[in-house]
């Protein structure tokens, strides 16, 4: 990358096809050494050494959301930044890891007045694919577990004046107590509101799950709210015709939240569902024959198993054959079903 241009980035000067250039090249693996050599080289103080992946990650993903596509009212401090701001905005400070960093915190100056500063707080977003599951610490030292095929985001000064997750997808939370700034969860217009508890939220497509397993939570959506004690569940289903209010049910914590320790528990669920499930799991995607029953319901358990072994298992109960092309798995009728 050519030093002007990343100059010409760094202060604002450069034109929008020469910051997404610059955007592009810093998503090089190779580009943070020489970023690191540039800000020393054209800057007082030398600028923070990149030692974990995810710390240039978070980088990235401020530079990207904050100068790249700032919002309308934004724009024009965005386009006056200093020298001295564009050094604090890269001090990414990190409070807490386990794998992954959890905050970030970017303080931009206008160049315009010397006398006023503002603070762009940044959305934190992390998801995870199919077969994936993410493991969060936050500041506060709440825990957060998050299955495949989810995103979580969080402001980037979390637990500064409140605890604000969102969330699409499932996750459990092992929340720190702090009576003062109450953990809230926040999915499509439904709230979970906690001061020190374990609960798992399960909010994909229509259908929207909070099941307690300590403490006590409220959930609530627009005028609707209710209470959960231990082993009580608040259900929310969007479809069009499903009842417009909370349905508390109990439910069974072992087969809820054992996805976190890799353990699959069928209990009469259909044979759909669990397709849905290993789609999710093993980042596959079935093409299932007609003349199979998807409506039969299972029973079965099954730890850390590979998709093989599991297709296995449930084509001696189902009547019914399996091909794995790839990341295809066709279930096929069984031959000798016919």
């Amino acid at each position: 990358m050519e030093e002007t241009k990343l100059i010409k980035f760094l202060n604002g000067s450069a034109s929008p096809k020469e910051e997404q250039e610059v955007v592009q090249w810093l998503k090089q693996p190779h580009s943070r050494g020489e970023f690191d050599i540039v800000m020393e080289k054209y800057f007082d103080n030398p600028s923070p050494r990149f030692t974990d992946e995810t710390d240039y990650d978070l980088l990235l993903n401020s530079i990207h959301q904050k100068i790249i596509t700032p919002k309308a009212k934004n724009r024009g401090l965005v386009r006056s930044l200093t020298s001295r701001s564009l050094k604090i905005a890269a001090s990414v400070i990190l409070c807490f890891f386990l794998g992954y960093a959890l905050v970030q915190s970017f303080t931009y100056k206008d160049s315009q007045s010397n006398t006023e500063s503002e603070s762009l707080i940044s959305s934190i977003v992390r998801t995870t694919g199919p077969g994936e599951k993410l493991t969060l610490l936050m500041s506060d030292k709440t825990k957060i577990t998050v299955n495949a095929l989810s995103e979580i985001s969080f402001s980037s000064d979390y637990g500064k004046n409140d605890r604000i997750i969102n969330i699409t997808g499932e996750a459990y939370f092992e929340v720190a107590s702090n009576p003062s700034k109450p953990f809230k969860v926040i999915s499509n217009g439904i709230t979970t509101t906690a001061l020190g508890t374990e609960f798992n939220v399960f909010a994909r497509e229509n259908d929207y799950r909070i099941a307690l397993v300590e403490g006590k939570v409220a959930v609530a959506k627009a005028s609707k709210e209710v209470a959960l004690s231990p082993g009580q569940m608040a259900v929310w289903n969007y479809e069009k015709n499903a009842p417009k209010d909370f349905s508390i049910q109990s439910f069974n914590q072992e087969r809820t939240t054992s996805w976190k320790e890799g353990v699959l528990i069928f209990n009469r669920k259909p044979f759909w569902e669990i397709l849905n499930d290993l789609e999710a799991w093993y980042g596959v995607k079935f093409k299932v024959d007609k003349g199979i029953d998807t409506k039969s319901r299972i029973i079965g358990s099954y730890e850390n198993k590979n998709l093989k072994d599991i297709l296995t298992g449930l084509s001696f109960s189902l009547g019914f054959e399996f091909v794995i092309e790839g990341k295809i798995v066709h279930i096929k009728k069984s031959k000798t079903m016919n």
